[in-house]
This record gives C-alpha cells, sequence and structure tokens, in this order.
C-alpha cells in the first residue's frame, strides 16, 4: 500500500471514530440520572443511580481513549507527510452548544418493565394515588390472587409512586417473618423463606426470579441496602411479598416459649 492510500485509509479510520454516538449515550445517561432523582427523592429504595454514574465514567474514559487514537493518528499522518485528519464532529469549539439528547421517558420505561415483569401487556391509565393507597390496593389485588389487577395498578401508578413501595413493604416484610419465626429474622432465614414465598410471588411477577425474591427478604429482614438495582422489579415484589409471608402461620408466644424449655431440658 502506497503512502497515499494508507493516509486515505488512516483519515476515514479517523472520522469514523465514534465520538458523537459517546456523546449522545452520556446525554441519555445524564437524563436518565436527573429523572431517577426525581423519581426517587422521597424514597429509601436503591434504583440504579450508583450503576449510572459509573456508566457515565467508563464512557469519559472511553472518550478521553478516542481522543488519544485520534491524536496518534493525527501525528503519525503528520510524520509521513500526509497532512492532519481533521477534527472529528464531536469535537466542536468549546462553548459551542452541544445536541440536545432525546429525552427520557420515565413512564415509558416503567410501563415496558412492569408488563414484561408481569408478563402482560397493556397501556397504562394514569393515576395519581397515595403510595399508601396504592399499596393496599396491590395488596387486595395480591391476596385475591389476582394478576392482573395486580399488573393494572402497579403500571398504573407510573415510577413516581411505584418507588416509594419498598418504603411501605420492608417493614411489614420484616414483622411477618418475625411472626411466622417467633423471633426476628436474620440472614440465616432467608432461603426457607424465599422457599416459603417465591410461589406466591410469582404467581403475580411470573420474571422475579427467586434469587430476586432473596434479595428483597435480605434487604427488609436484615436491614440490607437495597434489593437490586431495578426499581420496577423491587416495587413489584414489594407487596406481593408481603401478601406471601401473610398467608404463612404465625408462632404462638407459647410455642417459642416451649421450643426454649425443651432446648434447656
Amino acid at each position: 500500500m502506497d503512502v497515499a492510500a494508507l493516509a486515505g485509509s488512516l483519515k476515514s479510520l479517523a472520522a469514523d471514530l465514534p465520538f458523537l454516538v459517546l456523546d449522545t449515550a452520556d446525554g441519555h445517561f445524564e437524563a436518565a440520572q436527573a429523572e431517577l432523582k426525581e423519581s426517587s427523592r422521597e424514597s429509601n429504595a436503591e434504583i440504579g443511580l450508583h450503576k449510572l454514574g459509573a456508566a457515565r465514567e467508563r464512557l469519559g474514559a472511553a472518550r478521553t481513549r478516542l481522543g488519544e487514537a485520534a491524536e496518534a493518528i493525527d501525528d503519525y499522518l503528520a510524520a509521513i507527510g500526509a497532512g492532519t485528519t481533521p477534527a472529528p464532529a464531536a469535537t466542536a469549539a468549546p462553548g459551542a452548544p452541544a445536541a440536545a439528547p432525546a429525552p427520557v421517558d420515565p413512564r415509558q420505561w416503567w410501563t415496558d418493565r412492569v408488563n414484561q415483569l408481569c408478563d402482560r401487556d397493556g397501556d397504562p391509565e394514569p393515576e395519581k394515588v397515595p403510595p399508601t393507597r396504592l399499596f393496599n390496593e396491590l395488596l387486595k389485588a395480591a391476596g385475591d390472587g389476582n394478576a392482573d389487577a395486580y399488573c393494572k395498578r402497579l403500571r398504573d401508578a407510573g415510577p413516581e409512586t411505584g418507588v416509594k413501595l419498598p418504603g411501605l413493604a420492608w417493614p411489614l416484610v420484616r414483622s411477618l417473618a418475625a411472626e411466622h419465626l417467633g423471633r426476628n429474622p436474620n440472614a440465616s432465614d432467608v432461603p426457607a423463606l424465599r422457599d416459603k414465598c417465591v410461589a406466591k410471588v410469582r404467581s403475580l411477577v411470573p420474571k422475579a426470579e427467586p434469587v430476586h425474591v432473596a434479595e428483597a427478604l435480605a434487604s427488609a429482614c436484615t436491614l440490607g441496602c437495597g434489593a437490586g438495582d431495578d426499581a420496577a422489579r423491587t416495587a413489584a415484589i414489594g407487596p406481593a411479598l408481603v401478601a406471601a409471608l401473610h398467608r404463612l402461620p404465625r408462632q404462638r408466644p407459647q410455642d417459642v416459649h416451649d421450643r426454649k424449655t425443651e432446648r434447656r431440658a
């Protein structure tokens, strides 16, 4: 390959470096972070903000590497007397307005994710309701075994209210687990509780895997941090898990006393 052909290939390669793609992706991530921060303002649920931040850091590192690659190509072309590579379109002069990323629609994301988790289809009929009312309506649907109503209420609520459900569910999960066990639950109880609850939870949220139910139980019963990074899944599991635990038999204080007496004997 002669110098002119080599230079042409390198210039074409440099022009195709995906600066614009990375900038667009970073814009989407930034918009998603803003939406999630707003939705989680009154919720203690972990909804993936730290992972979005980490993703943006990796994008920044990739952009740096691309810049270094473009600079290396320029240096090589200059060394062989073939001129410099035109600056990529994304490296506009400082202060130039960047193209606005397409807005992230948290409502559509929530609808799609809830439909996927519940293995159903449908469009939302948005209704702004207090979190406690939504929670009670979901508990009723779960208690009745009405998976269609459960999905619809969760889908209609949207992310603004939905992300607040774990804050209502986790104290009840811990309390009901304690009533079933006759003592405060701990990490060693999670596998047994999961096995007793998973069928009921998955009858309402089919795409919630046993490991996700275990994560929710661990978060509630051990006061751990978060139940995964999927806000919709965490919200969907909460009321279903409360309903499942509510069906389990409860230990009477006398039963606990009798077991302690037997162990001492």
